[in-house]
């Protein structure tokens, strides 16, 4: 690795984007062991880019321009690791229909002939899981429905999305940038962030909200730095209404917001805010169907996971199916009480710490998930950047591994290549718990 950071820059920049380029635009997802290899020699590149900005032999402001054109690249990508833009489109477009897209299935339209011939007939051939209902929270649906207004275009779409995800991925840069500077840290520390080849190809090119999510987690750690507990509030409001699981992050922040005497309003205001972001589920009682897709999904897919993939294979020797309807529902039971039992021995003396502590409660969260795709683990990285804690640093170099189940068309998973992610992360976790010691945060 030393020998790679002796590279010059005039070859690490142009194979860098190289690497992003080929898997953006030429290689598909079957071709797992040449995406593998491009996201490898990006990751290694990314790392040489970092170290050379940590050593002032480039620029901080170059390597932010770097990461900025890297994002414009792939501006025309069809996403090529996930399909699940179909369905982003497909319920905007519903949406600007005047149809509820939690009130149908999508199979169930097209089986009525409603959608025949049509732009949103074509979206749903590509769609992943058109026997269930939308399982995306009403933000997201706002940011699909404003996409759709560029028209029954699927290059339009994409622009428009992928604009939108630009932006919001440029105000993360922003604010982790200001809270390294808040928090006395290195500025450099921002291009762990934004030169990951993961995060720019799973949010810039994948299309995934999940830097949205980082994006009000960043916000709430910024505005409890400001003492401003309603602008928080409305953060964390955002995350969770881009997606349910910062709702887990509650006890933390609830604790840090009890250290002020402003916290009962910050309750008011958290209630308030969450009620306004996923209020339109009462829409038709959208929320029936809503909440029966989150529970299917929890008990029928599986994808990437560790724990429960072990407690499964140990089931086999004792039951002759697939364990998942009961083992799913008890882990998350677990992993509500795990993380309710976290949240209350972490210190919270300050935004790092605070930080830090949504860093390990999403740790545990992952650990006992039956399904953690790649994209899944940004809002965290993101976070760790504030921090020093390189798991998922780690993890972000490793998770790619887990696109080999695609190699053959399907979704067949290698346990070798599960094993290899999993004892790699395990390891990266206990040096950390180790450095925890002293003086520790538990």
């Amino acid at each position: 690795m030393k020998n790679s950071f002796q590279l010059p820059l005039f070859l690490i920049t142009p194979l860098y984007f190289l690497g992003l380029l080929f898997i953006a635009y030429i290689l598909p997802r079957e071709a797992f062991f040449y995406n593998l290899m491009a996201f490898s020699l990006c990751f290694v590149l990314y790392l040489a880019l970092y170290q050379k900005v940590k050593l002032n032999q480039l620029s901080l402001k170059y390597g932010l321009v770097i990461s900025i054109f890297a994002r414009l690249l792939l501006l025309f990508a069809i996403p090529s690791l996930s399909d699940d833009f179909y369905r982003y489109f497909f319920d905007g477009h519903l949406i600007l229909k005047g149809i509820n897209p939690y009130a149908y299935l999508p199979e169930e339209l097209v089986k009525d002939q409603i959608l025949e011939g049509s732009y949103l007939y074509d979206l749903f051939k590509g769609m992943n899981s058109p026997e269930y209902y939308s399982v995306y929270p009403p933000l997201h649906q706002l940011f699909f429905a404003l996409t759709a207004l560029s028209g029954e275009r699927l290059l339009g779409n994409l622009l428009i999305l992928r604009t939108i995800i630009i932006a919001f991925d440029l105000l993360n840069i922003f604010l982790v940038y200001q809270l390294l500077k808040m928090w006395s840290m290195p500025g450099h520390r921002v291009i762990l962030y934004t030169l990951n080849p993961l995060v720019i190809l799973e949010l810039t090119g994948n299309l995934h909200f999940e830097g949205m999510v980082l994006t009000g987690l960043l916000a709430v750690l910024y505005f409890f730095e400001k003492q401003r507990l309603r602008m928080a509030s409305a953060a964390w409001a955002w995350a969770l209404g881009i997606k349910l699981t910062p709702l887990m992050l509650g006890p933390l922040i609830w604790r840090k917001a009890g250290q002020s005497k402003f916290s009962l309003a910050f309750l008011i205001w958290s209630a308030l805010f969450i009620a306004l972001v996923l209020g339109l589920l009462l829409i038709d009682k959208s929320y029936l169907n809503f909440w029966q897709s989150i529970r299917l999904y929890s008990i029928s897919f599986e994808f990437n996971a560790s724990i429960y993939y072990l407690i499964r294979y140990i089931s086999a020797f004792f039951m002759d199916y697939n364990p998942i309807v009961y083992v799913g529902p008890f882990l998350t039971a677990l992993t509500f009480v795990l993380v309710l039992v976290l949240s209350f021995f972490i210190h919270l003396k300050n935004g790092k710490e605070l930080a830090l502590g949504m860093l390990w409660v999403y740790l545990v969260y992952f650990l006992f998930q039956t399904v953690v795709h790649p994209w899944y683990l940004i809002p965290a990285f993101g976070l760790s950047v504030l921090t020093g804690n390189r798991v998922f640093l780690v993890w972000t170099g490793l998770v790619f591994l887990s696109y080999s189940a695609y190699l053959e068309g399907g979704v067949d998973e290698n346990s070798l290549l599960l094993l290899l992610q999993y004892g790699l992360l395990f390891g990266s976790v206990f040096l950390e718990l180790k450095k925890l010691r002293n003086p520790g945060l538990i």
